[in-house]
């Protein structure tokens, strides 16, 4: 099973909208509004984000790593102290490790982000494999990062499931030969297009119906 990250494993979405909207207004004196960033932005890179803004506001003379540099600040800052994973999300995976389920993260965010976050969380003691933006040369909705999360789990794509907030995230994971299911729970009328599935939130029920098949496979697996 593989997770984005940014909005699905970690409930940061506001965290991440707050934090562009602060750096566009101070740096490139563009307002953010939450309908430009949902449209536009989710579901892409960091690296990714901030060029796009840089193009859409034909901004010149700003560098693409100094702003990063202080988005992951800011970032690390906000999350210190309250953790984005939500103790639903935190069950989940861990009814998933107990049935021993290859798990993996693949997200466009920075590396260092996602272990800020997993650090302090449970979850980070049970996925150890994390495919990062810096680990691809092609983001969502490219498969590469998804490809690459099946290779490291040792797992064919086409027994892959994958939980998704975004339409970039879901057509990847789906061009990638996976299953996916979109998290939303105020889904787009897009998302809704794009995703086989959507559930409102990440939690232990979710898998209810399939406990008895993890435990023969678990079984299989000796």
């Amino acid at each position: 099973m593989i997770f984005d990250f940014n909005g699905t494993l970690s409930d940061d979405e506001p965290i991440l909208f707050r934090i562009f909207a602060e750096l566009f207004d101070e740096h490139l004196d563009r307002h953010l509004t939450q309908a430009d960033y949902n449209r536009h932005l989710l579901g892409h890179s960091d690296r990714e984000i901030v060029e796009k803004a840089l193009q859409i506001t034909e901004s010149h003379g700003h560098d693409v790593d100094d702003l990063l540099a202080q988005r992951k600040v800011r970032y690390r800052e906000l999350v210190a102290d309250d953790n984005p994973i939500q103790s639903d999300t935190v069950r989940l995976v861990q009814a998933l490790a107990d049935h021993r389920v290859p798990l993996a993260i693949v997200t466009g965010a920075q590396r260092d982000d996602v272990h800020a976050v997993l650090g302090s969380s449970p979850v980070g003691e049970l996925i150890e494999i994390v495919v990062a933006e810096e680990d691809v040369a092609r983001g969502k909705p490219d498969p590469e990062g998804f490809l690459t999360g099946a290779r490291l789990l040792g797992c064919p794509p086409s027994d892959v499931l994958v939980f998704e907030d975004s339409v970039p995230g879901v057509r990847g994971a789906l061009a990638a030969g996976m299953q996916c299911v979109a998290v939303a729970s105020d889904p787009s009328p897009e998302l809704h297009a794009a995703a086989p599935a959507v559930v409102p939130r990440l939690s232990a029920e979710l898998i209810d119906h399939v406990r008895p098949q993890l435990r023969n496979a678990e079984l299989r697996r000796g």
